[in-house]
């Protein structure tokens, strides 16, 4: 019994050491989670959430007037050339 006392001295140790690396481990991962949940609570928040659908709303509308004034413009274009096409004599029109 006395051999096992004197080779397993250290066992109290290592148990200290490990259970202070997972108390250590335990208190990071603690503390990542807690900062994880609230940046996803903040960005899922109403007030967030409706802030992200009005810049959408105005993204698409701006690329849904750009594309309107870009067909305004190619249907401009297109009646030039057919006006030009019948101006011109001998082109059969009246």
């Amino acid at each position: 019994m006395a051999a096992a006392v004197a080779g397993g001295g250290d066992e109290p140790m290592k148990r200290l050491f490990w259970g202070l690396v997972g108390l250590g481990m335990g208190a990071a991962i603690g503390v990542g989670v807690m900062r994880w949940a609230s940046r996803t609570a903040d960005r899922l928040a109403p007030r967030s959430l409706a802030s992200e659908l009005v810049e959408a709303a105005a993204d698409w509308r701006g690329r849904l007037a750009a594309a309107l004034s870009e067909g305004q413009a190619a249907m401009a274009e297109r009646e030039a050339e057919l006006r030009a096409q019948l101006a011109e004599p001998g082109s059969g029109a009246t």
